[in-house]
This record gives structure tokens, sequence and C-alpha cells, in this order.
């Protein structure tokens, strides 16, 4: 480790598992004797995740915007279009990651710790039981509440075993019930998407991938019901084709989440439609609805991949 200050950092448009992570695992290396580590965001924290930290009495991480130069421990991300600008002139000490191998690339060997499971809390407070480091009750509450955003209360498709025996060991250390926290949390969530304009709607939960040698921007907005947004369609969809032109991706597409119904739909604009219409289906008026589709990283971009690579 570097003994110049790092910043344990997450991905652009930071959810909650983005930032909490990172701030877990700085007060963990904290207490393994690296104090020079400190959490950081790379944008700023939405609903959810404010009332988080409100919740455990944790104060919001600093705000950092550019990697140049900086000693970067990197959580819940390891894609160039997700990082912070620059990161190309960063120096990347770790990664800890729950999604796909991308495309960052880094000049030496470092720890690279990519397991599958519902998100990187997971991997964060298996560390601190790894390490014999008790986590406090803010950290393990902080830890629990990524795990239950990340896998939407262990409804998605991305939950694992893992997760939940996580869940249940850090519960008592928090001194929460998870199942009414995640409840909590899912009335923030679907309060604030609903009230959010298009632009919002659209950006805070957004993820570019390079696909092939197209990037396509795919957001993800969880809602109390499926249709809640179809009123401002025409505004949405007109806000998503303004991110296009000026990101200059081939394909935008939202996903509108109910994690009620397990399904959502997916919204689309960009070049090659049939493209999109082979992973997914015909769309009706920019839209089509995918039942039991709730992840990002393991039911979207999967078959993009796939079409992707057939043309």
């Amino acid at each position: 480790m570097s003994s110049r200050l790092a910043y344990v950092i997450g991905h652009r448009n930071p959810d909650t598992d983005s930032v909490c992570s990172a701030i877990a695992l700085a007060h963990l290396k904290n207490r393994l004797g690296n104090p020079d580590v400190c959490p950081a965001r790379a944008g700023e924290i939405d609903a959810e995740t404010a009332y988080v930290l409100r919740r455990f009495d944790v104060p919001v991480p600093e705000l950092v915007e550019d990697a140049t130069g900086k000693d970067l421990i990197l959580v819940d991300h390891n894609e160039v279009a997700q990082a912070l600008p620059h990161v190309d002139q960063a120096n990347i000490l770790e990664v800890w990651e729950h999604h796909r191998i991308g495309d960052l690339h880094v000049p030496k060997p470092i720890i690279f710790h990519c397991e599958p499971v519902g998100a990187t809390a997971t991997l964060i407070a298996e560390q601190y039981f790894a390490r014999e480091v008790a986590p406090t009750r803010a950290m393990a509450g902080l830890l629990i509440a990524s795990i239950l955003s990340d896998t939407m209360s262990f409804r998605s498709p991305t939950t694992t075993d893992q997760d939940r025996r996580v869940v249940s060991r850090l519960e008592p250390v928090a001194e929460v019930d998870a199942q009414a926290l995640g409840a909590e949390m899912l009335e923030i969530k679907t309060r604030a998407s609903e009230q959010k304009n298009a632009r919002s709607v659209v950006r805070d939960d957004f993820k570019e991938f390079l696909l092939g040698d197209e990037h396509v921007g795919i957001g993800q907005v969880q809602v109390a019901r499926i249709d809640a947004l179809a009123p401002r369609r025409l505004e949405i969809l007109d806000e998503m084709r303004t991110l296009r032109a000026e990101r200059r991706l081939a394909q935008v597409i939202l996903m509108v989440t109910d994690a009620t119904t397990k399904s959502s739909d997916l919204w689309f604009v960009g070049e090659r439609a049939e493209r999109f219409e082979r992973a997914f289906g015909p769309l009706q008026e920019g839209i089509v609805r995918v039942p039991g589709c709730m992840s990002r990283k393991q039911q979207v971009v999967p078959r993009l991949e796939t079409v992707y690579s057939r043309t």
C-alpha cells in the first residue's frame, strides 16, 4: 500500500453498494493499520443512499471528480466508462467487484477480487470476518443496506446464499431487522424514483458498457408499479435520446423495474433496434416488457453481449 492518501471509490452515478462498500472497506483498512485510506464517491448520492447514511449516522464521503495522479482502490466496477475520468492516469491498487470483468488495464499485478454475488458489500463483509475485525454497528448497517439494495431485498436473481448468510451474521451487530430495513429502503427508493424529473430518471443509475466495438448505456429505476412512468413516456424517451447524443452511444436502454412483480419494462432508443429485439422481443412504442427481468448485470448485459457477438 502506498504511504500517500489512497481513495476507496465506486463508480460514477453511485448507488448504495458503491458508496457504502467504499466506506466499509476504507474503515476495515484503517482498522488493519492503514490510516491513509479514506472513502470517496464519484458523484452525487441518491435518496436511498442518503437515507442509509443518516440512518447509521455516517458522513457522506468526499467527492472526487478526476482520477489523475491519485491512488485508487476501486469497488463495484472495473470498466473504464463507469470509472472516474482519466482513470488510466491513476495508480490502481486494488479492485473489489461483483460484475463482469471489464476493460480496465493496469501495468502491474494487483489484488483483483471478483465473485458472482449480489453485492460488493458481501465481499467486504467477508473480509471483516476473515481478518477477524469486528465491524461497528454503523459499518454492519451499511453493509446490510448495500446488500439489500443491490439484491432488491433478496428478490433479484443475482442473490446468493453468501449474501443471505452475511446479512444474517451482521443483523445482531447492526441491531436491525433486515426485512424491515429493506422495506424502508424500498419505500424511499420508489417514492424518489417516481418524483424524479426525466433527466434524473434516465441518468441517476446509469452505466456504460463496451459491447463489441460499440458503447451502450443502460439505466435502471425502481418503481412501485411497473407502469408508473408510462404517462411520461415521451419526455423520458426524449431525454434518453439527448443522453445518447451527448455520449455518442449506439443505444440507450432504461430498465423500469418493479421488484414486487419481478419484471421490467425495457425502454429503448438508438440504432440497430433489431439487435435489441433479438435479445428481448419486439418493441411497442419504444418499450418491451420482460417478465422475470430484474438484473442489469445478469439478465440484460449478457443477452446483449450474445447478440453483439453475432453481428
